[in-house]
């Protein structure tokens, strides 16, 4: 599409976004709920009377206080009993999810599957909610509400312009980005949409300048840092819905970055990318949002771990032939540099790989706790196997890290040429399994007994 062709389409979407009072409309009682909860002398029973006016989130408050989630021994029958079983957070992500989260509202043509889109807007949501608690900030259920509506903008674009998004996603592979493709073709990106819609809706302030991350003038700090949180939970989250993933190392350094600016400890990021999944399944089930099975969330998390670890085998085939060219160069010094440099790196996509597997045994207790004990007899052996195997390869190339870098320089300058990680990996591992084959025949006798 043309430049001048984009720039008139986005003059048309931001006239349509300011004069029409129907669009992505928001019921009255959302913010009324908002305002409600946000003043000093609230009140529950106020907050009750409010619901009532809309019948759709009367029943579904109703529908899940009276849930297995919750067990309540005696039947909730009025709302002031279900605001008081759930809670003002839960009532107001229901309120938002009721207005916000609709597949209905995504065209089937624009290219964008609903399920694979609000697990990303609710995985941003969790991600933002659990970095500002480990930040401390006052704000932590604001930036579940900033993480629900961060992306609205793409929603409006899939609703309204579908064939145009269509345009959008083709780009896939031509433009860096999906923010790059929405400009080249619509003149204007999701997150300036969803920031404006923000302002239309007369959300509070310095939500609505989160919203969005614009670049305004004079932002309170306290919203500079609502902004920072927000992108680096997109950040941590890749854009499955979109097909426009970056590359896993600079998607890693940008989140280092992020986090180092947020001054987040390596502790606190690992707090947070170890409950991620599971998160975002509790909060799709108390919103009543559908993000699919807990099976499609299981494979979706086993490809990111095998994405991962060719990333560390690549990696390390990089790192060798680097070291190998500036030894015999004789540049010691530009070696131990580039060694460190790599190092760290695998660290983090290691960390990031333990992560994904906690995810996938939280999932597991998760189908435990929840009485899912076919499916969780029924996965067990091929969950367990894939754990395992996992573990066993992170094993491998810790000790291979933790060998390479206490060689000294001049053994590491006689045996690089000859070193081949990938032999070296195998055998830790081959010794690994015949180890564990050792365990399981002396132990047999217990075991069975057990």
């Amino acid at each position: 599409m043309s430049a001048s062709a984009s720039n008139k389409l986005r003059d048309k979407i931001i006239a349509q976004i300011k004069d029409d009072s129907n669009l992505l409309s928001l019921p009255q009682s959302l913010y009324q709920i908002l305002n409600e909860v946000d003043k000093e002398d609230f009140s529950p029973q106020r907050l009750a009377e409010i619901i009532k006016t809309d019948p759709a989130l009367t029943a579904r408050i109703l529908s899940l206080a009276n849930s297995t989630f919750y067990q309540r021994f005696s039947k909730t029958t009025t709302v002031n009993q279900a605001v008081s079983v759930l809670g003002v957070s839960t009532v107001k992500y229901l309120a938002l999810s009721s207005s916000v989260l609709r597949p209905e509202l995504i065209e089937k043509n624009s290219g964008i599957d609903p399920k694979d889109f609000f697990t990303y807007v609710l995985l941003n949501a969790t991600t933002a909610e659990s970095l500002a608690r480990e930040l401390q900030l006052k704000a932590s259920e604001e930036m579940f509400i900033i993480g629900l509506l961060n992306d609205i903008g793409l929603i409006f674009l899939v609703h309204h312009y579908p064939s145009e998004y269509r345009q959008v996603l083709a780009l896939k592979g031509k433009v860096e980005s999906l923010r790059s493709a929405e400009i080249e073709i619509l003149g204007i990106d999701h997150f300036e949409i969803s920031h404006l819609l923000a302002k239309k809706w007369c959300l509070p302030q310095e939500m609505a300048d989160a919203i969005g991350c614009q670049t305004i003038e004079n932002l309170s700090e306290k919203v500079k840092k609502m902004q920072a949180t927000i992108q680096l939970a997109s950040l941590m989250n890749p854009e499955n819905f979109s097909g426009f993933r970056s590359a896993l190392e600079d998607r890693l350094v940008k989140v280092n970055e992020a986090a180092d600016n947020l001054t987040l400890t390596r502790e606190q990021m690992d707090s947070v990318t170890g409950r991620l999944m599971s998160s975002a399944i509790e909060a799709a089930e108390l919103m009543g949002v559908d993000i699919g099975s807990v099976e499609d969330l299981l494979i979706n998390a086993n490809q990111e771990i095998w994405k991962a670890y060719f990333t560390i085998e690549h990696l390390f085939k990089i790192r060798q032939d680097l070291n190998s060219q500036l030894l015999k160069e004789e540049h010691v010094r530009g070696a131990l540099e580039a060694r460190n440099a790599a190092m760290a790196t695998l660290f983090h996509y290691i960390n990031n790989t333990i992560m994904a597997i906690s995810g996938r045994s939280q999932i597991m207790n998760h189908r435990n706790q929840s009485g899912q004990f076919e499916e969780l007899q029924e996965n067990l052996g091929k969950d367990l196997n894939v754990i395992d195997k996992s573990i066993q390869k992170i094993v491998a190339v810790l000790e291979e890290v933790k060998e390479i870098s206490h060689t000294e320089h001049d053994k590491l300058t006689g045996c690089s040429e000859a070193m081949n990680l990938d032999d070296r990996l195998n055998q830790r591992i081959l010794k690994m399994d015949k180890e564990q084959e050792w365990f399981v025949e002396a132990n047999k006798d217990q075991v069975s007994s057990g």
